[in-house]
């Protein structure tokens, strides 16, 4: 597949753009004078622009091509960074209202969320169309790699950037996907056209998109936890100054990103796993990582927790991605990855609002929740691999 290297490069930079403002949104929200809950309604509101529109973006891929989706949702996506960047900049030096700065924020983030939730359910569409059942577990994880290597180089413009103020790391996160668009324009051929038909479409519940649907929501909702508390708990568990919390922030999710890469080309070349097989093993590398979280006493056992987590994670993404491109039919794969992803996107709704909530009772519940929530993964996986081996 000649178009895998474009295909991982836009991937790299846009998750890259996002991870850069991970990296500062705590010490943002705090610079702000906003409360933590804030920040997880914004990312919960971009998740329900996830979920109305991953559907969405995947069927009119279907119909007006790959290529045309990205391209127009890459630079919606710029456009709504660069909104982000400069209003964030001018909070910090003209502080307005924190109503106006919750207003703003949360429009620039649901914006991005807009245009963001059709890179994902696309991308793995176009690997659909063009690899054999066979080998898609491969290329979704080399995809998943190429989000990996954005996950480290995200976190490093973070937190290296952040020295020069909060802003920084933003305006040069920007620039990423306007340069993922002139890749794709140059890079990718263009999709063939289907005509719209009255077929009808895929349900949301279909039965054969449940399990990867349950295994995507819940990956996303610890994802997105591990992100909104990162740095809020960083911050209150060994009290550092807010640069110093961006630094730490970056760097730990640098590594994890090399972790998260590492298993990616593992589970490429282990051809022979099956992905429900992946699928059980991540859930319980999941399990234990988040569980430790719960229980560190220092930087580095937070790191190395969240590396055991971050390990499981690589196993489970190609593995319920394959499972859902090898559960429907070619004309059917845009609108199933879409399905797919906007379960993720419900993990966005759900995450930051729960795991905000949790984190006032008590900063370790929110890492103790998510590794209940694949421990029950693990064991939907083991019954659905069960049914398998009696069908076969």
């Amino acid at each position: 597949m000649k178009e895998i290297k474009p295909l991982m490069a836009i991937n790299i930079l846009c998750v890259s753009s996002m991870m850069a403002f991970l990296a500062v949104v705590g010490p943002i929200v705090r610079e702000l004078n906003l409360q933590e809950w804030h920040a997880g309604l914004m990312v919960a509101l971009a998740g329900v622009a996830w979920v109305l529109l991953s559907r969405f973006w995947g069927k009119k891929s279907d119909y007006y091509g790959r290529k045309t989706i990205l391209i127009f949702s890459i630079f919606g996506f710029f456009l709504s960074y660069l909104f982000l960047a400069g209003y964030t900049n001018y909070a910090i030096i003209n502080p307005p209202s924190v109503i106006i700065s919750l207003i703003a924020l949360v429009f620039a983030r649901v914006m991005i969320g807009v245009f963001y939730s059709a890179i994902p359910p696309v991308s793995n569409a176009l690997i659909a169309d063009k690899v054999e059942p066979s080998k898609r577990t491969s290329y979704m994880a080399s995809l998943g790699a190429a989000n990996g290597i954005g996950m480290i180089i995200g976190p490093i413009i973070g937190g290296v950037l952040a020295v020069y103020g909060l802003t920084a790391p933003l305006y040069v996160a920007t620039i990423l996907p306007l340069i993922a668009v002139v890749i794709i324009y140059f890079s990718l051929e263009p999709s063939k056209k289907r005509e719209e038909t009255k077929e009808k479409a895929i349900h949301f519940l279909d039965k054969r998109l449940r399990l990867p649907m349950i295994a995507s929501f819940f990956t996303m909702y610890s994802i997105v936890t591990s992100q909104v508390c990162l740095g809020f708990y960083i911050l209150d568990k060994f009290h550092l100054t807010q640069v110093q919390t961006a630094k730490s922030t970056g760097y730990i999710l640098a590594v994890i990103g090399v972790v998260f890469i590492l298993t990616q080309i593992v589970v490429s070349k282990l051809k022979n796993i099956s992905s429900h097989t992946w699928l059980i093993l991540g859930s319980i590398f999941c399990a234990i990582g988040y569980f430790l979280v719960s229980i560190i006493t220092t930087q580095i056992q937070l790191t190395i927790a969240f590396s055991i987590g971050t390990a499981g994670l690589g196993m489970l993404m190609p593995a319920f991605l394959a499972i859902t491109a090898n559960s429907v039919q070619e004309h059917e794969q845009g609108v199933a990855a879409g399905t797919v992803s906007a379960a993720q996107g419900l993990g966005i709704i759900i995450g930051p609002l729960l795991s905000t909530i949790l984190y006032e009772i008590k900063p370790e519940i929110p890492f103790i929740f998510s590794a209940t929530t694949f421990l029950v993964l693990t064991i939907i996986s083991l019954s659905y691999k069960k049914k398998e081996a009696i069908r076969c």
